[in-house]
């Protein structure tokens, strides 16, 4: 890509690294260990970093105000930047083609959709930068990058600072992520946290990244889209222009977007264009990578493969373990077996409510599968002491999310091995992921238990309007003690490897016998 500022420059030498004072005399600057040290034009001491690199740079030694000096008076632009990037056909083609003010993609991990919109970000910028714009309009040119937290616009920052040209800056904060260009153009990176403060300016262009993952994302937007309509902004004064991306979470805000870009949708609006790719568009993709998402395949449950790589736009309120009748065949012995290793899940509720135990062995076995209720605590302990002691002192894995550390350290006090876990969103979302999986691969196996059963057919998953994904049983039966129980007791489970039999011979030394 090649973008050009047009500009009324007068051509001036930098390789002398000099300059002529206002009384004819030669002033040379020194640049010792690579710095710039001397007077701008102005007569104003500067000291400025100089990079070998950007030896053709022509404004390295005028200082800010001079540098952010519009047309031939300052004589410190540059016409030209070269900036490397070929999009791909894979989808980004159509991106840059396309003429409509809003823009949205929707696409798979690894697809580039952050590479792309920074480009269209820097293509657009420029052209409005080479724009005759009145000179009440400050910033002349003001753009914007949103992403849900600044942690998450951290690596969007680096992104555009590794390709955005150097010679059209003029003044860079690291700390404020800002920057100041030339003809008086600003970038600033902002954050989604608080909507409120997405608001009192008029700006020409705004990137907003994973949007799906925003929390207010319909509060953002409206802010967004007011300060888009400001007078004079965007390509030609003809209004703000915007580019959104993201991966699908659920069909939320996000998803209501994207409808506005799809002419067979009847909510579509002319201003908008949107696209879904999925990550195995990007022609880049070497042979790694293609394995690399064929193992996703294998690990994550089919819904996270199909909105993380295929980015579909999955109903909210799915079941998770929609193929739960196909590992219910275990018809093995219930007993423990001598030398067998088992684990217990452990899902404690009050007297009142549901507790669940789901007993497995080292070949993903349920062998067990246990539910109670209205039994007091002391009797709760027992029951679990002797379970672990029964199946060959097994490990209980409990959770203590809503009892705290009373029952792992009184089971502890009993002499049993206890994992504690405590459910944060990100380890509950993991461990049913892990378990989503495993059914999905079968690669478990667990009694053909009425209970069981009802309850992971009836596990569901929905998507809040702050984009978290929520996972509990339907409010029609409202119990899944037996899948926490699952979850626990498989947590740490992974299938094992073949293990073939040892097929070699066992030699000693042998013993001599005194006879006398």
């Amino acid at each position: 890509m090649q973008e050009v500022i047009k500009r009324r420059n007068k051509q001036i030498n930098t390789s002398k690294r000099s300059y002529v004072d206002e009384k004819g005399e030669v002033i040379k600057a020194n640049t010792v260990a690579g710095k710039y040290t001397g007077k701008c034009v102005c007569g104003n001491p500067i000291e400025q970093i100089w990079r070998e690199k950007y030896q053709n740079w022509t404004n390295y030694d005028r200082c800010s105000e001079c540098r952010a000096k519009v047309g031939s008076e300052a004589n410190c632009g540059v016409s030209r930047a070269n900036i490397v990037y070929t999009p791909h056909s894979g989808g980004q083609q159509l991106v840059h083609a396309s003429d409509k003010r809003f823009k949205l993609i929707c696409a798979g991990s690894r697809w580039g959709k952050d590479r792309c919109s920074i480009m269209e970000f820097i293509m657009k910028f420029a052209q409005m930068l080479s724009e005759d714009r009145p000179s009440d309009l400050v910033p002349k040119v003001h753009g914007w990058f949103i992403a849900p937290t600044y942690l998450m616009a951290r690596q969007t920052w680096r992104e555009f600072k590794a390709f955005f040209p150097r010679e059209w800056v003029v003044n860079f904060w690291e700390s404020d992520k800002m920057v100041e260009t030339v003809e008086g153009g600003i970038i600033e990176i902002r954050s989604a946290d608080d909507p409120d403060m997405l608001v009192g300016v008029g700006l020409d262009i705004v990137v907003i990244t994973e949007a799906a993952r925003i929390s207010k994302l319909d509060e953002v937007w409206t802010n967004i889209e007011t300060r888009l309509l400001s007078p004079g902004r965007g390509p030609g004064g003809n209004g703000g222009v915007a580019l959104i991306n993201g991966t699908p979470k659920g069909r939320g805000y996000y998803y209501r977007m994207y409808t506005w870009g799809q002419e067979d949708s009847p909510y579509y609006d002319p201003d908008w264009e949107s696209w879904s790719f999925t990550s195995w568009d990007n022609p880049h993709l070497t042979t790694r990578d293609k394995n690399y998402l064929e193992r996703i395949m294998k690990r994550y449950p089919e819904r996270i493969y199909r909105q993380e790589i295929l980015a579909e736009f999955l109903a909210e309120g799915s079941s998770v373990f929609p193929r739960a009748d196909s590992c219910a065949v275990y018809t093995g012995p219930s007993e423990p077996q001598v030398g067998e290793i088992y684990t217990i899940g452990y899902d404690p509720a009050k007297e009142v409510d549901y507790s669940g135990v789901v007993i497995r062995n080292s070949f993903g076995e349920a062998v067990k599968v246990i539910r109670w209720t209205g039994m007091p605590w002391p009797l709760q302990i027992e029951n679990m002491v002797n379970y672990s002691r029964r199946y060959n002192y097994a490990k209980v894995t409990v959770d203590k999310t809503g009892v705290g550390d009373t029952i792992p350290s009184q089971l502890m006090q009993h002499g049993v091995e206890v994992d504690p876990v405590h459910f944060t969103n990100p380890e509950k979302e993991r461990m049913v992921n892990h378990l989503a999986m495993l059914i999905e691969q079968q690669a478990i196996s667990y009694p053909d238990d009425d209970a069981l059963l009802n309850e992971l057919k009836d596990y569901q998953y929905s998507v809040t309007k702050s984009g978290l994904i929520r996972y509990s049983a339907s409010l029609q039966r409202g119990h899944d003690d037996l899948v926490t129980a699952m979850m626990l007791a498989f947590r740490d489970y992974n299938q094992p490897q073949v293990t073939l039999p040892f097929m070699g011979v066992i030699r000693g030394i042998r013993k001599k016998l005194a006879i006398g």
